[in-house]
């Protein structure tokens, strides 16, 4: 039978950050200093601890048995080592005789000792004194106890390329003009009598307001937490009136800094890595500035932070295997930024057991303070689709680069924030409409690059790679914005290219092997910043163009995916989105046609209303032979560019009747010449002759306007 307690702590939670760094520290202490069978967990966002104590013995155990853990910097000015530091808490511990403070006391000795034989009187800083430094973290690192060293690997790491220090305890335990240790000590000596090792007057209500999250008068004003209590920080707007004093529970900022110590950094070598070391902290990453309400461009951040939350209950040696490896991985590489963490979770590149991440950010708030400050919260859900993203992880990679360069356009860096945020969305979603989103902030990236041609090509910016077919599986929301973007996407020519090519300036012989580049020169990039209409037809104008000059078998306007006529119906009479159109097409230019299967029709073509006027331009315009049906054989139409020319100008009468006399003479006959339409309809329908249609659609427009055989 189990006669352990389940404790739930209440003013343990996931965030602030203070709050969660408490529960790692009330398991860690009474793992190593009570009950070596302890466990904790996350229930409903509050800590729980079991174990042979229970609530009041816990505090009992904080107030009378609680061994503080040595927690100095020698390093650091404002540590208490040095002349016009503060004594109050160093001196007190130091000269302390109680068991309680004896490990403690013995480090503080030892650290002056060392100071003393390196000939350091006050705290070396700058270039001028980086050896002189180094030479103190080695010497720290060398001679302190086993209990301090689990300190030192929290606080920094010593690298070949110098000293590296986690950006959860700032840099070496100091942030700005605030310096944790010494503040530690102080609050130490203020809920602990150093001489008598017993709790002082408010010592327990405090600690059972940390703990419980209970109401007490006994906080201290005026006193600093640093960046781990945002909310109790003071400043302006923080009280009822327009500015307040900080307010600080001495018992939060001791187990904090207690819990901190469960993040020890490690360095790694790493494959594909230049650097000969790498600093790696627990679910440490660089920042992004997307995903988060408040996200802006012009934010500061040092580094987010990503708490992981688990739900089965873990000792003590199982939380310090998972921030021991704090392991988070996109594909084979580690993350490397708060949007490869997203991808990591939602690809379950992170230790396993993990429910959910909380995530921090170290961001400048307050003036030029840095504040953990919580970004959401991300469960830990798999989606092997997220995968797909793996295609554009290099490009990615280099654009990042280039758009975060002061000197870039800061069109490229709204571009990439649209990226990342998108990707953040397929995370958490991964619904079409959030694939959509992310295909769309590709394409703009895409645009973005050639509005900015010298930034672009001094970087050696490249366009999209292609993007895998199943891009398409995961993005099609069933929308005829999105099965006529994948259309017009997929025209592809073996001499002209695809209509990738007509958008953009591409060195095509890297992404389309088997394409002729001979037959495309400069004018071949149409696509200009009018409307969607005024752009198709340029780009058709041009391919018409280019078959003219007698060197094709046939009008390269074919495609992988042909449209549905009821899609076109909808086009033509402007019925479509076509700002997501053109949006979802610049993306989606970038999949692997090739290797696609065609997106099954979802019209049922002997029932569509479609335009006579375009059934009959449209068979003057096939990229093969016009057929009646199955068994009929198939007839060539010479192209007449001056049906073409009067449609896009509105004359849509004029140009049918081209079209007419043009198939008659090829032996085909119209039922009617006779058509009108607005000036916009005809552009519309001219528009629509670019996109490719199915064996069956095209029967279905001749039986609609031409006779039969017997007729005729």
């Amino acid at each position: 039978m189990d006669d352990r307690t389940v404790i739930e702590l209440t003013g343990c939670r996931s965030e602030p950050l203070a709050s969660y760094l408490k529960s790692l520290a009330l398991l860690r202490l009474v793992s190593e200093q009570k009950d070596q069978e302890a466990r904790g967990w996350w229930e409903n966002n509050v800590f729980c601890l079991k174990s042979v104590i229970d609530s009041d013995g816990l505090v009992e155990f904080l107030l009378n048995e609680y061994v503080p853990t040595p927690i100095i910097a020698p390093w650091n000015g404002g540590s208490g080592f040095y002349p016009n530091d503060r004594k109050t808490g160093i001196e007190a511990i130091k000269n302390s005789v109680h068991p309680r403070f004896r490990h403690y006391s013995e480090s503080i000795s030892l650290s002056e000792q060392i100071l003393s034989d390196l000939n350091i009187n006050s705290p070396p800083s700058g270039t001028a004194q980086k050896d002189i430094k180094g030479k103190l973290l080695l010497e720290c690192r060398r001679q302190l106890s086993d209990e301090t060293v689990k300190w030192l690997d929290s606080a920094y790491v010593l690298t070949t390329g110098g000293v590296r220090y986690p950006p959860l305890l700032g840099t070496g335990s100091i942030d700005g003009h605030f310096e944790f240790t010494n503040n530690l000590m102080q609050r130490l000596t203020e809920m602990i009598n150093p001489v008598t090792g017993q709790p002082t007057k408010d010592s327990a209500s405090l600690c059972r307001a940390s703990l419980w999250s209970l109401p007490t008068s006994s906080l201290q004003q005026d006193l600093a937490i640093g960046q781990f209590l945002p909310g109790n920080a003071g400043g302006a707007n923080a009280g009822p009136g327009y500015d307040a004093q900080s307010l600080l529970n001495p018992w939060d900022f001791i187990l904090l800094m207690e819990g901190a110590l469960l993040f020890g950094a490690a360095v790694s070598k790493r494959l594909q890595v230049t650097e000969p070391g790498l600093l790696s902290a627990p679910f440490t990453v660089r920042p992004s500035m997307v995903g988060y309400a408040s996200a802006a461009p012009e934010d500061k951040a040092r580094a987010e932070i990503w708490l992981p939350l688990w739900q089965r209950p873990a000792t003590l040696g199982e939380l310090r295997m998972l921030f021991t490896e704090g392991r988070s991985q996109v594909g084979r590489r580690p993350s490397r930024d708060g949007v490869d963490f997203v991808r990591a979770i939602a690809t379950l590149g992170v230790d396993r057991g993990i429910s959910s991440f909380q995530r921090m950010g170290f961001i400048e708030r307050n003036g030029q303070a840095y504040l953990a400050t919580p970004l959401g919260r991300w469960p830990v859900v798999e989606r092997p689709e997220v995968n797909l993203i793996d295609d554009i992880d290099e490009w990615l990679r280099r654009f990042r680069r280039v758009a975060l360069d002061a000197k870039s356009p800061g069109s490229l860096g709204r571009a990439l924030r649209r990226i990342e945020t998108s990707i953040l969305g397929v995370c958490r979603d991964a619904t079409a409409s959030q694939w959509q989103r992310l295909i769309i902030a590709l394409g703009e990236a895409e645009r973005q690059m050639i509005k900015s041609p010298q930034t672009t090509h001094s970087n050696r910016l490249s366009p999209l790679p292609h993007l895998k077919p199943e891009w398409l599986i995961q993005s099609d929301d069933g929308s005829p914005e999105f099965r006529l973007a994948a259309s017009l996407a997929s025209i592809y020519d073996p001499s002209l290219g695809p209509l990738r090519a007509n958008m953009i300036p591409l060195d095509l012989k890297r992404y389309y092997p088997t394409f002729k580049l001979e037959k495309m020169d400069d004018n071949s990039v149409v696509w200009g910043r009018g409307d969607l209409i005024d752009n198709l037809l340029a780009v058709l104008d041009r391919r018409l163009l280019e078959f003219r000059s007698g060197e094709l078998g046939e009008l390269p306007i074919k495609g992988r995916q042909p449209a549905d006529l009821e899609d076109l119906r909808l086009f033509i009479e402007g019925s479509i989105d076509e700002a997501k159109l053109e949006g979802l097409l610049w993306g989606l230019n970038a999949v692997e046609w090739r290797m696609a299967q065609p997106i099954p029709s979802r019209s049922r073509t002997d029932e569509l209303p479609i335009p006579s006027a375009y059934a009959l331009l449209k068979l003057a315009h096939m990229p093969g032979q016009v057929r009646f049906n199955w068994n009929d054989l198939g007839v060539d139409v010479p192209l007449n560019p001056a049906i073409l020319a009067r449609a896009r100008t509105g004359q849509i009468g004029a140009a049918c009747k081209l079209a007419s006399h043009r198939l008659r003479a090829s032996g085909l006959y119209p039922k009617t010449d006779q058509f009108s339409s607005s000036s916009e309809i005809a552009r519309r329908i001219a528009a629509a002759i670019l996109l490719p249609l199915r064996d069956i659609d095209s029967f279905h427009l001749a039986r609609l306007v031409l006779k039969r055989p017997s007729q005729q």
